[in-house]
């Protein structure tokens, strides 16, 4: 196999955790990981592990090129990651194969979400990296127009979460009554 990325260099096998084999290009350090053999993996464990939150502090290479699959030639295509991490991997439709640009699979261990590696390009996760997206986007956007005063309306966005639907409608209301 060669790698998707650098196109010359053979893929050599590398033991990515116990019991799971994959592929890495010696040059990019990208990371070749195969459906079956993941599958494999995956129905040993357990259960999910609990993600985590921390800051990942890896070098990730997301390469943004178009990118043809080491097993079976077809395009691979990215699917973002979210979670907290702002690069996508590369997911084969053919062979269900999975391409991880240098520093994106230690990254996705880094957060336990290694374990959900073919969850990532169900509709429902892609779905739920949508809305963080536009949620991100808009506590940015209050943020900038309201300047100091955002503190203060978060905190009040969060105490208006924790009251029932009715208490919540009887406070906007009230608080919408008060002339201009």
């Amino acid at each position: 196999m060669t790698c998707p990325v650098c196109k010359k260099t053979r893929l050599k096998p590398v033991d990515l955790l116990p019991d799971l084999n994959g592929r890495i290009c010696e040059t990019c350090s990208g990371v070749w990981v195969d459906r079956a053999k993941y599958e494999a993996w995956r129905a040993r464990q357990p259960a999910d592990l609990p993600e985590t939150d921390t800051p990942v502090q890896l070098a990730v290479a997301d390469v943004r090129q178009a990118k043809i699959c080491p097993r079976c030639a077809r395009l691979l295509l990215p699917y973002r990651v979210g979670h907290g991490l702002a690069f996508s991997i590369d997911y084969c439709g053919g062979c269900g194969g999975v391409w991880c640009d240098g520093g994106e699979w230690d990254a996705l261990k880094s957060r336990n979400l290694h374990d959900n590696l073919h969850d990532v390009v169900t509709k429902n996760w892609q779905s739920a990296v949508r809305q963080a997206g536009v949620q991100e986007a808009i506590e940015q956007t209050c943020a900038r127009h309201l300047g100091e005063h955002y503190a203060k309306a978060k905190d009040a966005k969060a105490w208006l979460d924790g009251l029932t639907r009715d208490q919540r409608t009887l406070v906007l209301a009230y608080l919408a009554d008060s002339p201009l």
